[in-house]
């Protein structure tokens, strides 16, 4: 996720009597900060005149700093937690920069490549040269990009991953406990990846991806070598966000599976 400067300043504004200075130092250090408060306030960031920062301006460098990264979408969403009128004043001022905080089966999620009337519905099926439309999509993702699917042996889609990983993405891939993902899926580098057997004790037959919560990706199509050169597949995608939202309540649902 990657903000403006204006918007990271505004949200800083908004947020910074959420919390006291020791207790937001608290709160950046549990994504990686190494911040100490002491008996002269708030830790220093730097400033010309050398003197500790405001709140408002602790909280926009430490934003600056997770900016461009998933951490700083998870830090807005555990902010909004804190109480529920930040959900509509945040989504404000981010809303102009696309994206949106939705509450979803009881769960904050952003959302990205949104609109002020982002409920568009949009559906395309595809029977050929379905590599380079997957990989169409993944190249558009701002945010996040979730994907289900029983066998993942395509390396050159899993390489649009890991470049979506490196960029700051949040990506998530969960797979079918098989044979031919234990010992030939493809390398997916430091993306995380969780294998399970299905919850009603057969295949984990998914076969569907949702890009910032926005678009779905699904069909019969997996994301192996064989899928894409040997056999007949099918895919649609689907643009609007409502659809996306089950989809994502669903996999939440099968990555929790033990």
């Amino acid at each position: 996720m990657k903000l403006t400067d204006f918007a990271l300043k505004q949200v800083a504004e908004l947020v910074k009597d959420e919390l006291n200075g020791s207790k937001w130092v608290d709160f950046f250090n549990s994504f990686g900060a190494r911040d100490i408060y002491d008996d002269l306030g708030l830790p220093d960031i730097g400033k010309n005149n050398q003197q500790r920062p405001s709140k408002k301006e602790y909280i926009f460098k430490r934003f600056s700093d997770f900016n461009n990264t998933h951490k700083l979408q998870e830090e807005i969403l555990r902010i909004v937690s804190f109480r529920e009128e930040l959900c509509k004043l945040i989504n404000d001022i981010i809303i102009p920069e696309k994206y949106k905080i939705e509450l979803v089966d009881g769960q904050y999620i952003m959302m990205g490549d949104v609109h002020e009337t982002n409920h568009t519905i949009e559906t395309e099926a595809h029977f050929q040269d379905i590599q380079s439309k997957i990989l169409s999509e993944l190249s558009k993702a701002r945010v996040s990009i979730i994907v289900a699917v029983a066998w993942f042996t395509n390396q050159t889609l899993a390489d649009k991953l890991i470049e979506k990983n490196n960029e700051g993405l949040d990506i998530r891939v969960l797979l079918y406990n098989d044979y031919i993902n234990r010992n030939h899926h493809a390398n997916f580098s430091s993306i995380t990846v969780k294998m399970m057997n299905a919850i009603r004790g057969g295949k984990m037959h998914d076969k569907f991806c949702v890009i910032d919560n926005q678009v779905v990706v699904t069909g019969s199509y997996n994301w192996s070598t064989s899928a894409e050169f040997r056999n007949d597949e099918n895919i649609a995608i689907l643009r609007d966000n409502q659809r996306a939202s089950d989809f994502s309540v669903e996999f939440r649902r099968l990555w929790a599976n033990k």
